[in-house]
């Protein structure tokens, strides 16, 4: 007997009602790397618009959101650690909330790389502005879809996969983007590697790596 005095379906009933309450903290969280992720992609069109005002804003947006989900991230372990839960059933709940924050950690980075080269003054191509604007376009697609997936935990396991499968093909489409956006690059800068474009380089990783927690997390709501 794991509590003394506490049969075993009043255990499992309790623990379930405790992960879906986790769950709800969860959307509450996922909510938050969304709008990390929506002002990312605002960022984005301000510098394609040469608006530095809408740069700044949205720049700063990013980062106090951001630190507002850590903060939401670090509560719901908390509660992971001291709740009655199954072990697996933990392990599972702690990594979709670690997975779902390093979307938006990831984004974050991105944008810091990209203030470090709009202060200095580097106007960055055309054509690498429209890949990182489409690459960011499918990212808040995938991760609407993952909150959608999340939400649909406590109703619909069967939508809850379904949706987790088209996270998975927003996740294969970024890859294509990326690929693509390396490509163009590697035509603009030839042999003449800079600090600035390694910098762009990785804003492109960071991305594709965001975009990658995104099929995790839609693994760990497979299982």
């Amino acid at each position: 007997m794991l509590f003394k005095g506490l049969n075993m379906s009043t255990w499992f009933w309790i623990a379930s009602r405790r992960e879906r309450e986790i769950i709800i903290k969860s959307i509450d969280h996922l909510n938050h790397v969304k709008m990390v992720v929506q002002h990312f992609h605002d960022l984005l069109l301000s510098i394609k618009q040469n608006d530095s005002d809408k740069f700044r804003e949205e720049y700063s947006k990013v980062d106090l959101i951001e630190k507002e989900a850590d903060v939401i991230k670090k509560n719901i372990i908390h509660e992971l650690s001291k709740g009655l839960f199954h072990p697996l059933d933990r392990e599972d709940l702690l990594k979709l909330i670690i997975e779902s924050e390093d979307i938006a950690a990831y984004v974050k980075a991105a944008a810091r790389k990209l203030n470090i080269l709009i202060s200095s003054g580097f106007t960055i191509p055309d054509k690498i502005m429209d890949k990182l604007i489409e690459i960011s376009d499918v990212l808040n697609k995938a991760v609407n879809t993952l909150l959608e997936a999340v939400s649909e935990l406590r109703h619909s396991i069967d939508k809850t996969i379904n949706l987790s499968h088209i996270v998975e093909e927003y996740e294969e489409k970024i890859d294509d983007l990326r690929l693509e956006s390396l490509s163009i690059l590697r035509d603009i800068i030839g042999d003449k590697l800079s600090f600035d474009y390694l910098l762009i380089k990785e804003v492109i990783d960071d991305l594709e790596m965001s975009s990658d927690r995104c099929e995790d997390v839609a693994d760990t709501l497979r299982m």
